[in-house]
């Protein structure tokens, strides 16, 4: 009961905190500089951002379905992509921004009786996903330097610096358990084989990785490009580069626990970010609600979708029940 209690006080907290650092943004931006933006909105902009992100979506869905297969976990590619357009949307508005994350894993872990294999997928797939869009961004940076404010690239100079300490410690950390795993608890010590195992096979298959790399990239560029319409939306220009290294930052800052869905931070991060490129801050408020709503409706309309195909009897779990009948 405590601890129900206590659970019910940290979201009311992170809901207080979500609510506030919002009003504190919309109060900066001025609420009607940020209204007049959404007036003087060029819509179909916004309407090109949603398809383009329900791409993005599927392409992502993919990606993890390959990463579940390279895992032992054969489920039709077409049954990844539900979980994970859901997992996008709890995301937005679960308290954290990777709880999502967690149902999806719940999900395809518990249909397919292997949850450690579901969960490892996931984490890989986060971890190597934000690694993409870090490569993206320095790549985009390169050819693109003068869209980038010297102190937003210092920003991302040092994220990149400790996304690499990170890797590296989790790799020495790895390596490190190995030789004491006889003094661990026994359940403690499968997982960690398990895990070794299926990081053994993904690591064994050069055209696994390729695909991951190659559809991470895919991904994040996507996802950048949505950004980039949704800017077209408020009248601003946004450079490709600005919009990846700034996506990049702010997607790390919103993985700080003190949020709903990362709401307040995610629009101070861009209002302070874009600013730099004098970007004002109501269309830098505005950019960044609208991002999150490409996000929340593509995913829900490809939820839909496969609801529907599943209804009108033309999938192949339909199928199969017909047979059966």
């Amino acid at each position: 009961m405590v601890a129900g209690v206590r659970k019910r006080g940290v979201l009311a907290l992170r809901i207080l905190v979500s609510v506030a650092l919002l009003a504190g943004v919309l109060l900066y931006a001025d609420v009607g500089d940020v209204a007049q933006a959404v007036r003087d909105g060029h819509w179909g902009w916004f309407v090109a951002g949603l398809g383009l992100m329900a791409v993005a979506v599927v392409v992502a869905a993919l990606r993890w379905w390959l990463l579940l297969d390279g895992a032992g976990i054969h489920v039709p590619a077409r049954d990844s992509i539900r979980p994970f357009a859901v997992s996008s949307v709890l995301n937005i508005l679960l308290p954290t921004a990777v709880a999502g994350d967690a149902v999806r894993t719940w999900i395809v872990g518990r249909e397919s009786g292997r949850l450690l294999g579901a969960a490892a997928a996931t984490v890989i797939d986060k971890l190597t996903a934000l690694t993409c869009l870090v490569v993206l961004g320095w790549a985009a940076y390169v050819l693109d330097r003068d869209s980038v404010p010297d102190s937003v690239i210092v920003a991302f100079g040092w994220l990149t610096a400790g996304l690499v300490a990170a890797l590296a410690l989790a790799g020495l950390a790895a390596a490190g358990v190995r030789p004491i795993l006889h003094r661990l608890p026994e359940r403690a010590a499968v997982m960690i084989r398990e895990s070794w195992r299926i990081v053994r096979g993904w690591a064994g298959s050069s055209k696994l990785i390729a695909s991951v790399v190659v559809l991470g990239l895919a991904y994040q560029a996507l996802a950048v490009g949505v950004l980039v319409l949704v800017a077209k939306t408020v009248g601003v220009e946004l450079g490709f580069a600005l919009a990846a290294v700034s996506a990049a930052i702010v997607l790390v800052a919103t993985l700080i626990p003190v949020s709903v869905g990362g709401l307040g931070i995610r629009e101070g991060g861009f209002v302070l970010l874009l600013g730099q490129a004098g970007i004002d801050a109501a269309d830098a408020t505005l950019l960044s609600l609208l991002s999150a709503v490409t996000v929340l409706l593509s995913s829900l309309a490809i939820v839909g979708a496969t609801y529907i195909f599943d209804v009108l009897g033309t999938g192949p779990r339909a199928a199969l029940r017909r047979r059966s009948a």
